[in-house]
């Protein structure tokens, strides 16, 4: 739908946005400034979720020139310290505004932000920062200190680390210059780095995408006249801000105008905590931050907002989507969409979207069409042949948001392309009707006695008929078939580790099987509750680590049949 009128940013606006062949992802701020005609509005809200009562009053907002002010003392700091055009610089804050002012200001120099996902954990991001050659790592003290702690102990000299800084400090201490700086904001080019914003990791070491000015914006420029802009619109972000993703719809939100609030703690109960004090018109998050939302905690006054949810990464199940849409109102109708986006770091953008309402009736991993952007999608076998609708295999798609490769792995970047197209790591299957449909992650395909088995599909089923928050289904050594592995399923419901309802593992594997049975699908060999989010561990993108599952759940069933009992989580 294209938005004309009644938007925070004219038409007029838009347009001289949409028409300037030089806006790309390293200068969208200063764009953003020069074009708005409010830019002392407050636009960007940033609770503190460690204050008592932090949902109960809306927090003050920062306006474009707060920002422009805050950016170019960052800049200054950096450019005091030795970044330059081509410099890598390092972020590593749970503070999504922060980064993102960081981010700002890193490239208003021409240099490059490497992001890192606080959660990452202290060596994996030291190693992170050290292969994609960080030169000056900005963030939270106690994140730096894990860095360097992992580098002492890796036997790194100091001399081959970066510059570190902690984050608060440098807010404190940044100057304002006495004059303008000299040749700032710089002037990108079209291929010219802006970001390394590493991989999720779930199925390994964390890859290191990289994102041009030009190829990271593309995709973004239609939607200037797509994005919900209304003045009566209000986003509210639980993304990971050291993501991608996180980056993209804040660059939006300030080239649109929208009140944006960015929420650093993306958990079902801060979600909804916040919905009730910002009141948002749409929400955007991962899968498992939108999953673990519990409508019955979102005041009706609020909900009565909310006319979209977005998520993207990896699609979303059918347990998770109806519960959301029951809230919120579209024009004449009652209850919200949800808009499911398929993507990943190194495509730049989501490149399946996938709307459901209220009144959809078809779901089973159903991605959709491709977005504009992509040029064209396949399903591919392993030569790279173009396989025919209904059969599975490989998701290729070309598209110019695609990352040009990896920083310190040009092999991997080879290994990515194959026929032209890049793998996106998914496997899919396309039906007569042009739609894909998600199957599994290349990685997470079970290798059974008749044939490959596809665990996506099958949680669906098992999320339906358990109705537990989140689920997995991995494949483990097959007793029966030696060189093969067997599908098991793992549980995690809401109410774990409280009071809840005893539950029977028996019971709920003949439940499901009947029903997958109905659906003639394979049937799983076993199921576990798991007690805690321990033993459905995630990533820190909220991806579950099948990986981690696989190994811990190896011998499973070995096991169960040498003890001839039901197999057990732990």
């Amino acid at each position: 739908m294209m938005l004309l009128f009644g938007t925070h940013r004219s038409a007029a606006q838009r347009l001289r946005l949409h028409t300037d062949r030089g806006l790309g992802a390293g200068n969208f701020f200063w764009r953003a400034w020069s074009i708005a005609k409010d830019r002392d509005r407050p636009l960007l809200y940033h609770p503190d979720v460690t204050a008592p009562g932090w949902a109960e009053t809306e927090p003050p907002g920062i306006s474009l020139n707060d920002m422009r002010i805050t950016v170019i003392r960052y800049a200054t700091w950096y450019r005091d310290h030795g970044v330059r055009p081509s410099s890598h610089v390092g972020v590593y804050t749970r503070d999504g505004l922060a980064g993102l002012l960081h981010h700002i200001a890193i490239n208003s120099l021409g240099a490059a932000a490497v992001h890192c996902n606080p959660k990452m954990a202290s060596p994996t991001a030291a190693d992170y920062f050290q292969r994609t050659q960080t030169t000056v790592l900005v963030g939270d003290k106690d994140l730096l200190d894990g860095c360097t702690e992992a580098w002492s102990q890796q036997g790194i000299a100091t001399a081959r680390t970066p510059l570190l800084q902690d984050i608060r400090q440098l807010d404190e201490t940044a100057p304002l210059p006495p004059a303008p700086l000299p040749g700032f904001p710089y002037r990108h080019g079209p291929d010219d780095l802006v970001m390394v914003s590493h991989s999720s990791g779930t199925t390994g070491r964390p890859k290191a995408p990289i994102f041009s000015h030009r190829g990271f914006f593309i995709g973004k420029r239609e939607r200037l006249w797509s994005f919900p802009s209304l003045r009566t619109d209000r986003m509210l972000t639980a993304l990971p801000h050291s993501h991608s993703s996180g980056i993209s719809y804040l660059s939006m939100a300030l080239l649109l105008g929208i009140p944006t609030l960015i929420l650093d703690d993306p958990n079902g109960r801060s979600v909804a905590q916040a919905i009730n004090q910002f009141q948002p018109t749409f929400v955007l998050g991962f899968p498992l931050t939108l999953a673990e939302i519990d409508v019955a905690d979102i005041d009706p006054r609020a909900a009565r907002n909310i006319h979209s949810w977005n998520g993207m990464g990896d699609a979303s199940h059918e347990r998770h989507i109806r519960p959301l849409m029951g809230l919120g109102s579209r024009p004449g109708k009652t209850g919200s969409q949800y808009n499911d986006g398929l993507g990943s770091s190194e495509m730049g953008m989501v490149l399946f979207r996938q709307v459901y309402v209220p009144e959809s009736t078809e779901y089973g991993r159903l991605i959709g069409h491709p977005a504009g952007v992509v040029r064209k999608a396949a399903v591919l076998d392993e030569e790279g042949n173009e396989l025919p609708d209904g059969q599975a295999g490989m998701l290729g798609v070309r598209t110019p948001s695609v990352t040009p490769g990896y920083w310190d792995d040009p092999q991997l970047s080879q290994d990515s392309l194959l026929s032209g197209y890049f793998l996106t790591g998914d496997i899919v299957r396309r039906d007569e009707q042009g739609r894909f449909f998600h199957l599994d992650r290349t990685p997470d395909v079970i290798h059974a006695a008749d044939g490959p088995v596809h665990s996506l599909p099958l949680e669906e089923v098992l999320l339906l008929t358990t109705q537990a928050l989140d689920a997995a289904v991995v494949g483990v050594e097959d007793p029966d078939a030696p060189g093969k592995a067997a599908p098991v399923g793992i549980v995690l419901f809401r109410d774990n580790g409280g009071d809840g309802p005893e539950r029977s593992s028996d019971a709920l594997l003949e439940a499901v099987n009947a029903e997958l049975g109905r659906k003639r699908m394979p049937l799983l060999r076993a199921l576990l509750i798991a007690a805690d989010r321990e033993e459905l561990p995630v990533g820190v993108t909220g991806k579950v680590l099948k990986r981690q599952l696989r190994e811990r759940h190896r011998t499973l069933l070995h096991d169960a049949a040498a003890h001839g009992a039901a197999p057990r989580a732990n």
